[in-house]
């Protein structure tokens, strides 16, 4: 029961309340009175009976005395006219049985022993009392009477009372629900105006409030309350509002900062190509038709110049790529890594190149992403491991996949000259180098672009190593195709 009164409603538990303090008042009263009676009733018996036991002790006295046994049964006989009268009995002084009354067929006068009992005994009331005459006791008399009218009294009086008690029950009932009404009333109006303002959002409703004590308080709160809210949420609004406003300005800003962006993009792609072939076709015409009228110290720096030129055509090159790949759109599909892996690998076999080269691919693997993009990554990650291991004895490249929870991590790694894990900050910026150009050519854009990549297709990318003992490249994917 104690389970379920949590899921009564509050009216249901006023008027529960209500009505089991009271009926366990009326109960309690009720109980009471009647163990008061009983104990009145039985105090009233035993003095009745002790009245009657010395009218008749006094009667019999002087019968006793001269054995008059005819005097004493009509003294006896007198008692049938009381019903409560079990059994009456005479004794002389010697304790024999003179004369008896017994409303029971063949009764017997008990001995009048130490060991006869006297009072309330199961359900009779015994009494023993001497009959004296001038203080001389000459004989006794014992009396026993029937509690039957006891307890018929008791019934009467239990069978009374429970009625009384059932009436002012049903009294307190009708008056438990008009006080339960009193008291309930004004939180189920409140929580029912609470429901409406959840499920309306409407924060201009208002409970109604009645009286001054502390349901009306309560009702008063609960409306300041409401009122604080409807005021700041109209402010959110505004707020709302104003934020849409500008985000709305900051994004007209950004679309005109990509159009500047890629009318640069363009810019740089075509205005400035064009100086650089005409400078690289100028050097290439000015070796081959006048090389022979330069000195050693004018043909080092015409080699300059070509190298030069070359190396910012790589960077527009690069810097085109890191451009796409941050403003394309993303066609995800599921790809079969190892064998894109395979491909640019033959690419880079293909490269004038004597090291002897040992490229190992898990085969079987596969991801979801835009396979341009990723193609772009893993050409960067590939030649990289390529490029920094071409000064060992032999070239080891390794590509391998394992399946971290909801993500799969591709590792990529060489046994190139590694570097130093201080400058790990800077390994994905673009344009930051962490070896010389006279050790290993490069741009310094394609880590960065590696990084963006991975960035749009919501995964991560990290790197280990340690100088003179190669590099490990690990990049995680998610497993399913929800990158957007």
């Amino acid at each position: 029961m104690m389970g379920r009164w949590r899921y009564w409603r509050l009216k249901t538990k006023l008027l529960f309340l209500t009505l089991f303090t009271s009926a366990l008042g009326i109960t309690l009263v009720c109980a009471s009175l009647i163990f008061v009676e009983n104990q009145n009733y039985r105090k009233q018996l035993e003095s009745e009976l002790h009245v009657i036991a010395g009218i008749l002790a006094e009667q019999s006295a002087a019968a006793l005395v001269f054995e008059d046994n005819e005097q004493l049964s009509s003294i006896i006989t007198s008692l049938k006219r009381i019903d409560t009268i079990r059994q009456a009995c005479v004794y002389n002084q010697q304790g024999d049985v003179m004369t008896s009354l017994s409303g029971r067929p063949q009764g017997q006068c008990p001995s009048v022993g130490s060991s006869l009992e006297v009072g309330f005994v199961g359900d009779v009331y015994q009494l023993l009392m001497p009959v004296t005459l001038d203080n001389e006791v000459v004989g006794q008399l014992f009396l026993s009477s029937h509690l039957e009218v006891l307890r018929g009294h008791i019934r009467t009086f239990v069978s009374v009372a429970s009625g009384i008690g059932a009436v002012i029950l049903i009294a307190l009932v009708f008056l438990a629900l008009r006080l339960q009404r009193i008291v309930s009333e004004p939180i189920l109006k409140l929580s029912e105006t609470a429901e409406r303002i959840a499920q309306d959002h409407d924060y201009s409703i208002r409970a109604p409030v009645s009286g001054t004590d502390e349901l009306g308080r309560l009702g008063n709160t609960f409306n300041e309350m409401i009122s604080t809210i409807q005021q700041q949420n109209r402010r959110i609004l505004e707020s709302r509002d104003s934020l849409e406003r500008i985000v709305e300005a900051r994004t007209s800003e950004l679309s005109m900062a990509n159009r500047e962006l890629e009318a640069f993009s363009y810019s740089v792609s075509h205005d400035l190509r064009q100086p650089l072939r005409a400078v690289e076709g100028f050097g290439q015409a000015l070796e081959e038709d006048c090389g022979d009228q330069l000195n050693e110290i004018g043909k080092d720096y015409l080699k300059r110049i070509r190298a030069a030129s070359v190396r910012m055509a790589g960077l527009i090159d690069g810097l085109l790529v890191l451009s796409r790949v941050s403003r394309q759109s993303m066609e995800n599909q599921t790809i079969d890594l190892s064998q894109m892996l395979e491909e640019i690998a033959e690419e880079l076999q293909d490269i004038s190149d004597d090291v002897p080269t040992e490229i190992l691919i898990q085969p079987g693997m596969w991801v979801v992403g835009d396979s341009r993009m990723l193609r772009v990554a893993f050409q960067n990650l590939m030649a990289n491991a390529w490029k920094y291991s071409a000064k060992e004895d032999k070239r080891i490249v390794e590509v391998l996949s394992r399946r971290e929870g909801r993500w799969v991590a591709i590792e990529v790694r060489d046994n190139g000259v590694g570097f130093d894990m201080r400058y790990i900050d800077k390994l994905f910026v673009a344009f930051n180098r962490l070896h010389t150009p006279s050790e290993f050519g490069g741009t310094g854009i394609g880590l960065a672009t590696v990084y963006r990549v991975v960035r749009r297709h919501h995964g991560d990318i990290s790197a280990t190593s340690q100088l003179g003992e190669g590099a490990s490249f690990v990049v995680k994917l998610p497993v399913s195709g929800d990158q957007g």
